[in-house]
């Protein structure tokens, strides 16, 4: 999306996020066009050893032999479509859905169409993730990902959708706006904090608990959700199988270093990892940097990290990010297992 920035910070903003996309999909894309260069006449399907889901070598002859080696069989066909410039660079393969219509875009960056040894076909989707640190997962609106939340049978009260409100700060919930909370207790009196956003410890004691209670009961669903599914793709019919994420960079695309796992693993490690907390932390840059002297509190569950998005054009969204160098945990998590 276009925009015009306000000012140089907003203007660097633009330009960070930009050079992002670009670069993730500019990967993507290459591991698209690799697998049509794969002769499968004398595949070697065997994969490096690896106990911790991290492998070295070209991305697309890894997923190959990783989606082989899952699914207990060879593959002797594959057709490769690239989506993942769809909904954002408007760049990528144009193919139709179950119901025939165009996919404008999908949480599979890349669809595999496969054909096995028993001549059994499969569409799969892979999630590719390029960036080494906090990898986004999702990025929407509160009211969004309380109706996603609700059609997961997960009951969430209007109270606790208010309560997200006021921590993304949406216009009509913010101190600015002289919104005030049914309870109050955790506001400071002399409260020296952003006016545009409450903080997470600020928020009423009980939706603080029943966040803490969904995330906690709902972890291995809402992380299998933020992974797969997203409101935005009204025609996506595939949701994502595998994860590859790109661990350092490359300069070479058949010396690639990449973690490889299927969704369902990665959301297993996440719940192993760590279950639902608050990580305090002071201000430490920008401009209430020596003036808001409070330690606030920052909720994550698994791998997860969640806070409001910081940029201009999406300000009141609520983001969820991969933990930074996640996969570096996978070698113990492994043995703890």
């Amino acid at each position: 999306m276009s925009l015009e920035p306000i000012n140089e910070k907003h203007k660097a903003q633009i330009v960070a996020g930009t050079s992002g996309r670009i670069k993730g999909h500019r990967f993507e894309k290459q591991i698209s066009e690799e697998f049509s260069k794969i002769d499968l006449t004398n595949f070697d399907y065997a994969l490096p050893n690896s106990e911790n889901k991290i492998f070295k070598g070209n991305p697309a002859i890894l997923l190959l032999k990783y989606i082989s080696r899952d699914k207990k069989k060879r593959i002797i066909e594959v057709k490769s479509h690239w989506l993942g410039g769809l909904a954002t660079a408007n760049q990528g393969d144009k193919i139709l859905n179950e119901n025939g219509e165009a996919i404008t875009g999908s949480k599979s960056d890349i669809l595999l169409d496969i054909t096995f040894e028993d001549s059994t076909k499969d569409r799969i989707g892979i999630s590719i993730k390029a960036c080494s640190n906090n990898a986004q997962m999702a990025l929407t609106t509160c009211s969004v990902f309380c109706e996603m939340l609700r059609e997961q049978d997960i009951d969430v009260s209007k109270n606790a959708e208010i309560g997200l409100k006021m921590f993304c700060g949406e216009d009509g919930f913010r101190p600015l706006d002289n919104y005030v909370p049914y309870d109050t207790s955790n506001i400071p009196n002399d409260r020296k904090a952003r006016p545009e956003r409450w903080y997470w410890e600020e928020l009423p004691n009980d939706v603080q608990r029943e966040w803490r209670q969904i995330f906690t009961v709902n972890q291995f669903t809402i992380t299998k959700m933020l992974l797969q599914c997203a409101k935005t793709y009204k025609t996506d019919s595939f949701k994502p199988t595998y994860v590859l994420h790109e661990c350092s960079k490359h300069k070479d695309i058949d010396d690639c270093r990449v973690a490889i796992l299927s969704i369902d693993e990665l959301v297993l490690f996440s719940n192993l990892y760590d279950s639902f907390g608050l990580k305090p932390k002071k201000i430490s840059k920008g401009t209430y940097k020596g003036i808001d002297l409070a330690i606030h509190q920052y909720p994550h569950f698994g791998f997860i990290q969640f806070q409001p998005i910081g940029n201009k054009q999406n300000f009141s969204e609520l983001q969820f990010n991969l933990k930074s160098n996640y996969y570096k945990t996978f070698t113990e998590l492994i043995c703890n297992k």
